[in-house]
């Protein structure tokens, strides 16, 4: 089993770069540094976890705490950019995003300042951090997708809408909280959450791919 989690971590950070690269190259550029920095964000969290399983030092392990966790941070953060293009709205600004993106660091920031970390060692993943107010990170993720959720499933009735696209980013957004939820209720498969995560960036794969053919030239025209 301690292959598998080692794989899927393996995975996720070569998926991560690679998917950086294509937003680079194919992302409207509106949202491509934006779309950089939360990527980068989800990259340094594995990067972190394949460290945890790895380092012998248990000093440097506390330093990690802040990185750890960024996915219930980077994950919605993910799906509001990808959302605001899907929705080809001519009378959004995207500036909006940064702001929220802004709002949700700091809490992210707050629960992790006011959080004390509890370090466990296991033959086979290593150093498992885990936080006493974990329960508030993942309802405050919890909270995120699930009204960028609802928001999706209303833009299907817009005119303009990529309906396809934002079916993507649904069936993305369910299977992140599930596997949230499951964890939330005592069920762990692995140490942390890499299934729901690797499924979530295989489909922003997809996503990245359709920009392309779609929003990339509607955005371009627009800016």
């Amino acid at each position: 089993m301690n292959f598998a989690y080692y794989l899927f971590l393996l995975l996720i950070i070569f998926l991560s770069i690679s998917i950086i690269k294509k937003n680079l190259e194919v992302s409207p550029k509106k949202i491509k540094i934006y779309l950089t920095l939360v990527i980068t964000l989800f990259l340094l969290r594995h990067i972190a976890l394949f460290l945890l399983c790895i380092l012998e030092n248990s000093t440097v392990i506390y330093y990690l705490k802040p990185i750890i966790f960024l996915n219930h941070l980077a994950i919605p953060l993910i799906v509001l950019a990808i959302t605001f293009v899907y929705l080809r709205s001519e009378k959004l600004n995207f500036g909006g995003s940064y702001a929220v993106a802004g709002i949700a660091c700091l809490i992210y920031a707050a629960i992790m300042q006011n959080s004390k970390v509890t370090v466990q060692v296991s033959y086979l993943y290593g150093f498992i951090l885990e936080i006493n107010r974990g329960t508030i990170l993942f309802l405050f993720s919890l909270i995120l997708l699930a009204a960028l959720l609802i928001l999706n499933v209303i833009l299907l009735d817009k005119p303009f809408a990529n309906k396809k696209g934002i079916w993507f980013i649904i069936i993305a957004i369910t299977i992140v909280m599930l596997e949230d939820v499951i964890i939330l209720g005592g069920i762990k498969i692995f140490p942390y959450s890499v299934v729901g995560e690797l499924l979530f960036l295989i489909i922003l794969d997809l996503v990245l791919r359709g920009f392309k053919l779609s929003s990339k030239k509607w955005l371009i025209e627009r800016g």
